[in-house]
């Protein structure tokens, strides 16, 4: 069941800082005018709760006090497992167990609004301590457009510290220890481009070819 908690919960619940104080804003009929992921990620991608914790979004738009208050938040088809209304124009949501990947809405007691933009939901990063060296066996595909998502088969990706793709970090998720997925960052030049994982034990690196 979605739980709408306090601000001051929400802070230790979430690691959230300085949501600020509830805002008046205008009446009228909720909107969602963009939302993102969490820092560190392209804004569409998000894990769900799980083996991991969920992500938290941020949703702004209008209404979410003024329209009657929050009511539920979905994303990815579920609901959220935890909400915070900031002010009339920010909402924080945590992405809950069995999301797939589809469409933000939030709902008020007046009506609802969703994002055209859909949260797309990647497998949640295995935790846990490195057991070998990570290696790389293939990428599937093993060339993509900037913005594609890539799997690479290997072993080794338990216990990954960071992933970089031509020296920058990129968004990366771990449903096991032979497979992970990253997206390839918007504005990736074509050509060849060098992925590198690295956990506590060692680092792999293997090519992939930008369109």
């Amino acid at each position: 069941m979605t739980r709408v908690v306090s601000l001051k919960t929400a802070l230790c619940l979430l690691s959230l800082v300085a949501l600020g104080l509830v805002a008046a804003g205008s009446a009228g009929a909720v909107t969602i005018s963009s939302w993102t992921g969490p820092k560190g990620t392209v804004p569409q991608d998000v894990t769900a709760e799980g083996n991991c914790p969920g992500s938290v979004i941020t949703i702004t738009g209008s209404g979410f006090i003024n329209d009657g208050g929050v009511t539920s938040v979905t994303i990815g088809g579920v609901s959220a497992d935890a909400i915070v209304v900031g002010t009339d124009s920010t909402l924080f949501a945590r992405v809950g167990p069995g999301a797939q990947t589809g469409s933000v809405t939030v709902t008020t007691k007046a009506g609802s609004a969703t994002s055209p933009t859909q949260a797309v939901v990647l497998p949640c990063q295995s935790a846990g301590v490195a057991g070998e060296k990570p290696a790389v066996d293939s990428l599937v595909p093993k060339s993509a457009k900037a913005g594609a998502k890539v799997k690479i088969n290997g072993i080794g990706f338990v216990g990954t510290k960071t992933v970089t793709l031509n020296g920058s970090n990129v968004p990366y998720a771990i449903p096991s220890d032979n497979v992970m997925w990253i997206r390839v960052p918007t504005g990736t030049k074509a050509g060849a481009a060098a992925i590198e994982i690295t956990n506590t034990l060692g680092s792999v690196k293997a090519t992939l070819t930008v369109k």
